[in-house]
């Protein structure tokens, strides 16, 4: 029983077998056949496709419509190319083509002629003498522009003509002129020889006026608003010594002599100041106001009546000092008015007085 069921089993495990291998056969006929159908399809599309292909890359009018400018050539006309061999020769054309002038090319200026050879050219650099060095450029650049001498080094001579130059009005310089020919000097009517040295800062000066033949020196100032300040003479050593001038002695005085010979000369001087110095002592004469002792010349007198106390003899009055009163008169009149001796009024009289005169 058993044999027979699964005989019955195998056989119908056979006829499903048998179905599905028809079946299969069936399908694979028809899978076949599409796929030899879809690749029949596939080289018609091919092809076409490489038709529109080549038709496309050996289309030369521009099916993509592309434009002058999409390619960076916008600026560039449709028009005629001259040819490599016209453009090599315009190239190498040496007749300037384009007739280029020499103002085109910033030389209007220049001359046609022959310029000076490079040798040449070396040979005037290095030439020394007609060159100057950087040390004497320098000295040049950093010297005084201004005039205040001559080229020789001498000082600038002022015009002679009487009156002619006023001084405070002369620049900065180093002049030279007689007094006649001057204006506003120091001294006037002077026909010495002046040296004339000015030294300016804006709108100030500084005059310094020497006469040469005594080595007399003045300065002056212009202050800052224009003001001449005025002369100022400088004292040096010599002008400090004094020359002593003996007078006339009148009314009967006469010179003192002390009994040891020492003579007490009597004398006068001014200083450069214009003090009045008077030294020395007298005997003998007559005192009062109309017999003067003697009399001081123009120049040397008071610019006002002077009286003085000088010493007396005080022979005949023992152990007692003596005075006299001097009178100096603006006329120069120098008169003993008094003496405190009464016994010997005029046995010696001293003066030792100094007094302005201006």
């Amino acid at each position: 029983m058993l044999d027979s069921n699964i005989r019955g089993l195998f056989k119908k495990i056979e006829y499903q077998i048998a179905n599905l291998k028809a079946m299969f056969s069936k399908n694979e006929k028809q899978l076949l056949d599409n796929l030899n159908a879809f690749k029949d399809e596939n080289e018609k599309f091919k092809e076409y496709e490489n038709y529109k292909l080549d038709k496309h890359l050996l289309d030369g009018q521009n099916p993509h419509e592309v434009t002058k400018e999409q390619v960076g050539l916008g600026l560039v006309d449709n028009i005629k190319q001259a040819s490599f061999i016209d453009f090599e020769n315009h190239v190498n054309a040496k007749s300037n083509p384009h007739n280029v002038t020499k103002s085109q090319i910033e030389l209007g200026n220049v001359d046609n002629i022959r310029q000076a050879s490079k040798a040449d050219f070396d040979n005037h650099v290095n030439d020394k003498t007609s060159h100057t060095s950087e040390i004497e450029k320098s000295k040049w650049n950093n010297g005084q522009l201004y005039k205040l001498t001559q080229d020789s080094g001498d000082r600038l001579p002022l015009p002679k003509e009487l009156n002619g130059t006023d001084v405070l009005s002369l620049p900065a310089g180093h002049y030279y002129a007689a007094g006649q020919y001057l204006t506003n000097m120091p001294t006037t009517d002077d026909s010495g020889w002046f040296n004339i040295d000015i030294f300016t800062a804006v709108t100030r000066k500084d005059i310094h006026v020497c006469r040469s033949f005594d080595n007399s020196h003045w300065v002056g100032t212009v202050h800052t608003d224009g003001t001449f300040i005025g002369w100022e003479r400088m004292v040096t050593s010599s002008n400090l010594d004094v020359v002593w001038n003996k007078p006339t002695l009148q009314s009967g005085w006469k010179q003192y002599v002390p009994s040891d010979g020492a003579i007490n000369t009597v004398r006068f001087s001014k200083d450069l100041a214009g003090v009045v110095e008077i030294k020395g002592a007298v005997q003998d004469g007559t005192m009062g106001l109309d017999t003067p002792v003697f009399t001081l010349p123009e120049g040397y007198r008071p610019i006002q009546s002077e009286y003085f106390i000088g010493v007396a003899s005080s022979v005949g009055t023992p152990g007692v000092p003596q005075y006299h009163r001097t009178f100096i008169g603006t006329d120069g009149r120098v008169c003993i008015e008094y003496s405190s001796n009464t016994t010997n009024p005029n046995r010696f009289l001293a003066f030792g007085f100094r007094f302005r005169t201006k």
